[in-house]
C-alpha cells in the first residue's frame, strides 16, 4: 500500500500545484483584463486630449492673430499720423524716406493706414486752407511755403539762388 499511498500523494500534490498555477494564471488574466481596460481608456483619453489641443491651439492662434492685427493697425496708424504731420510741415515723401531709412514705397504704404479725417461740417473749419488743404496729398505737402529770408529750404540765409543772371552790386 505504500506504493499506492505515494501515488495518491503525488496526484494530490500535482492537483494542488495545478490549482496554484490555475489560480496564479487566473490572477494574471484578471490583472491583464484590468490593465487592458485601463490601456483602452487611456488611449481614448489621449485621443481626446489631441482633439482638445487642436481646438485650443486654433482658438489661441485666432486670438493671437486678432491681437497682432489690432497692434499692427495701431502702429501703422501711429506711423501714418507721424508721416502726415511731417508732410504738414512741408516734408516730401522722399525726404521722409531718407530721414527714416525707409523706402518711398514703404512710406506710401504706411500712409494708406492713416486715420481717416472726418468730413468737416459747414462752419466747422476756418476755411483758411479750404477743403483742398487737407486732401491735396503729397503735391501740396511737397511745396513748402517760402517766407521772407527763407531761401533753398533754409540752407544758407541771404544767398540768392543762381538763376543764370549776375547780381549787380
Amino acid at each position: 500500500m505504500a506504493g499506492n499511498t505515494s501515488k495518491v500523494e503525488a496526484r494530490r500534490r500535482v492537483r494542488e500545484a495545478q490549482a496554484r498555477a490555475n489560480e496564479a494564471r487566473a490572477q494574471r488574466e484578471r490583472a491583464n483584463v484590468d490593465d487592458a481596460a485601463t490601456l483602452v481608456v487611456a488611449v481614448g483619453k489621449v485621443g481626446e486630449v489631441d482633439a482638445w489641443e487642436t481646438e485650443r491651439l486654433t482658438q489661441v492662434r485666432d486670438q493671437v492673430r486678432a491681437e497682432a492685427n489690432r497692434k499692427r493697425v495701431d502702429h501703422r496708424a501711429e506711423a501714418a499720423a507721424a508721416i502726415a504731420r511731417m508732410q504738414q510741415r512741408g516734408e516730401t515723401l522722399a525726404t521722409i524716406a531718407e530721414l527714416t531709412g525707409a523706402s518711398v514705397g514703404e512710406i506710401r504704404a504706411l500712409l494708406r493706414h492713416a486715420p481717416k479725417a472726418e468730413k468737416p461740417t459747414a462752419g466747422a473749419t476756418s476755411g483758411a486752407l479750404g477743403a483742398a488743404g487737407l486732401d491735396a496729398g503729397e503735391d501740396q505737402a511737397a511745396k513748402p511755403a517760402v517766407t521772407a529770408g527763407d531761401v533753398s529750404g533754409g540752407a544758407t540765409a541771404g544767398v540768392q539762388p543762381d538763376n543764370g543772371h549776375a547780381a549787380s552790386a
